[in-house]
C-alpha cells in the first residue's frame, strides 16, 4: 500500500514540477541525481557489499533503459496531459510485458483470457487517444505516444531485469541504475534544449524532492524488498494501486481536471490486469521464476 501510494502520486506531483514551468528533461536529470546520492549514501550507511565493476555497469545499462525510457516520455507527455490520464496509460506495462516475452522468443502461452487482457486493456489506451470529451480528445495524440513509448520501456526493461536480476537489486546495483538513467537524462537534455528553465518555486523543486527521495530511491528499495519477501507475483500487484491513487491525489488534492471516458479506461485495463494474474500459485516466501510472470515493476520511475 505504502509504495503503491508512493509511485501513484508520482505521476500528478510530476505534472505539478512541469506545470511550474520547469523544463521537463531538467526535472528528470534532476530527479535521478537526487535518487543516486540518497540511494548511495543509504548504501555506504547500511554498508552494502560493492558489487563488481561489471555488474554495476550492467546496472546503469539497465537503469538508462528501464528508467530513463519511463521517465523521458513521462516528463515530455505531462506538458499536454494531466498526471491521471498518464498513470492509467502506464498501467498497461504488463499487457505489454507480455507481448515483448513473445518478441523476444520467450515461449509464453497465451490463454483466452490472456488475448483478451491484450485487447481489453490496449481498447482501454485507444479510448483515450480517440475518445472525446466536450469535443476535444482526452488525451492528446503526442502525449499518448509519449506514455504509450514510456510503457514500452517498462515493460522492455522489465524483461531485462527480471534476467539479469530475478533477486533484484542491491543499493549500489540501484544507485548505479539510477546514475545510467540520470547520464542518458542528461545526454538527452544537452542534446534537445539550449536553456533549460527551472523556477526556484515551492513546487519546481518540492517535486524534485518527492520524486527523487520518496519515488526513486525510497520506492525502488521498496519494490526489490518486496519480492525478496513475497515474490514477484506478489510485490508486482501494486500496478492496480497506482493509476488508482493518481487520479485521486491528482483531481482531489491538486485539482486536476477528470473525465468520466478516463473512468471507462481505467476500468478496461484494470479488469486486463486482473485477467492476467497468474492462475498457479507461487510459494509466497519465493521470488516467482524470471519470465513466467506478466507482470512487472509498476512504477513511473
Amino acid at each position: 500500500m505504502v509504495l503503491g501510494v508512493f509511485w501513484g502520486a508520482t505521476f500528478p506531483v510530476a505534472r505539478v514540477g512541469v506545470a511550474a514551468g520547469a523544463n521537463p528533461f531538467l526535472l528528470v536529470t534532476l530527479d535521478l541525481l537526487v535518487a543516486s546520492i540518497v540511494m548511495a549514501l543509504f548504501a555506504v550507511a547500511t554498508g552494502t557489499r560493492r558489487p563488481s565493476m561489471r555488474a554495476l555497469a550492467q546496472s546503469a545499462g539497465l537503469g538508462a533503459l528501464l528508467i530513463g525510457g519511463i521517465n523521458l516520455p513521462l516528463y515530455w507527455g505531462l506538458q499536454f496531459a494531466t498526471g491521471g490520464s498518464a498513470a492509467i496509460v502506464y498501467a498497461t506495462s504488463p499487457i505489454l510485458r507480455l507481448v515483448v516475452l513473445g518478441l523476444v522468443g520467450t515461449q509464453v502461452r497465451i490463454r483466452w483470457h490472456q488475448a483478451a487482457a491484450l485487447a481489453l486493456g490496449l481498447g482501454g489506451v485507444v479510448l483515450l487517444g480517440f475518445g472525446s470529451a466536450g469535443g476535444a480528445v482526452v488525451v492528446g495524440m503526442g502525449a499518448l505516444l509519449a506514455f504509450g513509448l514510456g510503457a514500452i520501456c517498462q515493460g522492455t526493461g522489465a524483461v531485462l531485469v527480471g534476467r539479469a536480476r530475478p533477486q533484484g537489486e542491491d543499493c549500489w546495483g540501484l544507485t548505479f541504475q539510477f546514475v545510467g538513467a540520470g547520464a542518458a537524462s542528461l545526454l538527452v537534455l544537452l542534446s534537445v534544449v539550449r536553456s533549460p528553465a527551472l523556477p526556484l518555486t515551492v513546487p519546481a523543486l518540492g517535486s524534485i524532492a518527492y520524486v527523487g527521495i520518496l519515488s526513486m530511491a525510497l520506492g525502488y528499495f521498496l519494490f526489490f524488498d518486496l519480492i525478496q519477501r513475497v515474490g514477484a507475483v506478489r510485490a508486482n500487484q501494486v500496478t492496480f494501486l497506482n493509476p488508482v491513487v493518481a487520479l485521486l491525489v491528482g483531481v482531489f488534492a491538486l485539482g486536476e481536471a477528470f473525465e468520466p471516458l478516463e473512468a471507462v479506461a481505467l476500468a478496461c485495463i484494470l479488469v486486463a490486469l486482473l485477467l492476467l494474474q497468474p492462475t498457479s500459485k507461487h510459494g509466497s516466501g519465493a521470488p516467482a521464476t524470471p519470465g513466467k510472470s506478466v507482470a512487472d515493476p509498476g512504477g513511473p520511475s
